[in-house]
């Protein structure tokens, strides 16, 4: 630990140390003034943020329950999982899908609609 001390005094013993004059808001009242333009820059940070985090955030939610609303048996849905299925029943009142996953076997899994990350246009649209 004494090493580390003794380390830290040689590299800054060399360092002007600032009298007290130098110090803001020293002596004159010159340091402490408040500057208007800090707003314009606060609101400006604010503005930003919105347009770039905010709005983007608001209209993906906004295209998703569409899509859910829109969400029809027999539709082709991608699972957030990779699963793709074809839309066997929806409950919106408890936030769950059944979809078929294998027509042979006539597989159903049933999951949350937050899992629900695309619904296919049309039967063959498998991009």
């Amino acid at each position: 630990m004494n090493y580390w001390i003794n380390f830290a005094s040689i590299l800054f013993a060399d360092a002007p140390q600032p009298t007290p004059a130098e110090t803001p808001g020293a002596g004159n009242n010159s340091g402490g003034a408040f500057n208007p333009q800090i707003l314009l820059f606060i609101a400006g940070f604010v503005l930003l943020m919105y347009v770039f985090m905010i709005l983007p955030q608001r209209r993906e939610k906004n295209r998703w329950n569409n899509m859910i609303d829109k969400m029809k048996k027999n539709d082709r849905v991608l699972m957030s999982c990779g699963i793709i299925g074809t839309v066997h029943t929806v409950y919106k009142e408890k936030n769950e899908i059944v979809i078929k996953v294998d027509d042979d076997s006539n597989t159903k899994m049933t999951f949350s609609l937050a899992a629900v990350s695309r619904v296919f246009d049309e039967p063959n649209d498998k991009k």
